[in-house]
């Protein structure tokens, strides 16, 4: 018998995407992840999410497919190709006593770096007025990179993932407020705790944005 409906049922694919804790996940922990509970989409689907994920937040992934009488599933872990070879060096330089000063200066210059183009520079808004640039995900980067004692690698993993701050930067003539130059001056007390690959990724991030 026909039945009346309250609304048109909606298609599988038209259902909302499945939020999912990146934050959580690319802590550098090994995770499992099931098909049906943490993910709906086919498992290379989810793999491909992962690898995707990873190149945005200037990560690698390792991936392994897991199956058994419960199902399939994903085990996974974010890295950072270049933390090990950074950590080495930090390593090192403990017995000179003058890590902390350095990343005490890291932490600093990298605030100001934030602070200043909060306060001087402008971005355009959608009704054509202005505003202040404030990078808010940036600052968030940095003060945890701080709190987990990871700033080396979190600064090294901006640079390599620039993101829509750095065309606001370039398209106020700023090229002054970039992180790279950060990394770049061979003044600086942490300027050797990077690799050379940051380094170099720095000095061609900047030939991209000349004034």
């Amino acid at each position: 018998m026909a039945q009346r409906l309250d609304a048109f049922p909606e298609d599988d694919e038209a259902r909302t995407p499945r939020r999912y804790p990146w934050d959580d996940w690319a802590d550098g922990s090994a995770w499992e992840i099931r098909s049906g509970d943490d993910y709906d989409v086919k498992t290379e689907n989810m793999r491909v999410n992962l690898h995707m994920r990873a190149d945005q937040m200037g990560f690698k992934v390792r991936t392994k497919k897991v199956r058994d009488d419960a199902g399939e599933g994903l085990v996974f872990q974010f890295f950072d190709p270049e933390e090990k070879e950074m950590k080495t060096v930090i390593a090192q330089a403990e017995t000179s006593g003058d890590v902390a000063a350095a990343m005490d200066q890291l932490y600093a210059d990298a605030m100001d770096i934030y602070e200043r183009a909060r306060e001087e520079v402008t971005i355009p808004r959608s009704d054509g007025s202005r505003q202040k640039y404030a990078a808010v995900r940036y600052k968030q980067q940095i003060e945890k990179g701080r709190e987990e004692n990871a700033l080396v690698p979190t600064v090294s993993r901006i640079i390599r993932k620039p993101t829509l701050g750095f065309a606001h930067l370039d398209a106020a003539g700023r090229s002054d407020l970039m992180l790279e130059n950060l990394v770049l001056d061979p003044n600086k007390l942490y300027h050797r705790f990077f690799t050379q690959k940051t380094v170099e990724t720095a000095r061609e991030r900047m030939s991209q944005y000349e004034d």
